[in-house]
């Protein structure tokens, strides 16, 4: 393969109907996350981390965060607090770049197009400056007040904003839905208490995404009450999306948690995307990458026994709605690769 930027995943939902009610979910996530891996295996800090753009099309920024602070862990760096804080503010406006283009393009938030424009571009001018700390052991900014002016003029852009409520822009889309009951509890949600007996299971060389077994779910798909119709949940989902957005825009950074009680030579890192958490695990021997494993959000939210298959199990769907449900509930959880849905008739 001369193109890397090709490896991708997929996403493949199918569901077994019989007389309107949902009687099987399976739930297929493909990710080439071994053959990523091994892409990264036997280079030196600095050439994998060259390498991660070129892998991820989405949240390229958060992979090369999560992934430095691994590798630093691992190789005993200890990072300037104004370094891991410009990491943070970096990921913080990703996660806004990414959000804005989700809910402008799937769900059509009424956002001029002026004002998207003028957002994006911050962001972007944003992330070009604190690009250099993505690198190994890298230095404090300059102090030349570029950095301040931008994410100043972010937050009046946003300030100035005057949005409805996600109800009242979805209220349409999702009125087909108000009836719909959706089964079973949401899986537990993902937290920093968890890392200790996940890491367990990646050192004995185990890639699934749960904890002792059980799913987890991470991002906007954890902000939603598990016993509320699907449109409301749908919309709960987004309103959630649009709020890490704001509270990205005015300066309020979710710093992540730092791995303790590690190996020698093992690192683990983190970085929070607008889907939820990223997670790096790394080891070294001798210079280089020995081991590298990966966990999206994508690989939480959609555990082939978690969010979709525990939500839809049982419920009640007209056959003539059931592909349309399937489509808004897994954009709602925001997949970070494609996705197709198929409907059997028993």
């Amino acid at each position: 393969m001369n193109d890397l930027s090709a490896l991708a995943g997929r996403l493949q939902v199918e569901v077994l109907l019989r007389d309107g009610r949902i009687e099987a979910v399976e739930t297929r996530l493909q990710r080439p996350l071994v053959q990523i891996s091994r892409l990264l295996v036997g280079q030196a800090p600095e050439q994998a981390l060259a390498r991660l753009p070129l892998l991820f099309a989405l949240c390229a920024g958060a992979q090369q965060v999560a992934a430095v602070r691994a590798l630093e862990q691992a190789a005993g760096w200890q990072p300037m607090a104004e370094v891991e804080g410009g990491r943070t503010r970096l990921s913080e406006l990703e996660l806004l770049r990414e959000s804005l283009l989700r809910l402008v393009r799937d769900w059509q938030l009424p956002l001029p197009a002026e004002r998207l424009k003028s957002l994006l571009g911050l962001c972007q001018r944003g992330i070009a400056l604190l690009q250099p700390l993505c690198a190994m052991g890298a230095a404090p900014l300059a102090s030349d007040g570029r950095l301040a002016d931008i994410l100043g003029e972010l937050a009046e852009c946003w300030s100035t904003l005057v949005l409805p409520s996600p109800d009242d822009w979805l209220q349409p889309r999702l009125q087909r839905w108000r009836e719909v009951a959706l089964g079973g509890s949401l899986p537990a949600v993902f937290e920093p208490a968890d890392i200790p007996p996940l890491l367990e299971r990646l050192r004995a060389g185990e890639s699934e995404a749960s904890i002792a077994g059980e799913p987890r779910i991470t991002g906007p798909a954890a902000f939603a009450d598990g016993g509320a119709p699907a449109a409301m949940q749908i919309a709960q989902r987004v309103a959630a999306l649009l709020r890490r957005a704001e509270q990205a825009a005015i300066g309020q950074p979710v710093r992540p948690p730092v791995a303790e009680d590690l190996l020698a030579e093992e690192g683990v890192g983190l970085a929070q995307t607008a889907r939820g958490w990223l997670l790096h695990r790394v080891r070294l021997s001798a210079g280089r990458v020995a081991v590298w494993q990966f966990l999206a959000p994508t690989d939480w939210n959609f555990h082939a026994d978690g969010l979709l298959r525990r939500q839809l199990l049982g419920v009640q769907v007209a056959e003539e709605e059931c592909e349309a449900l399937l489509r808004e509930l897994i954009l709602s959880a925001d997949p970070c690769v494609a996705f197709e849905v198929r409907i059997a008739h028993a």
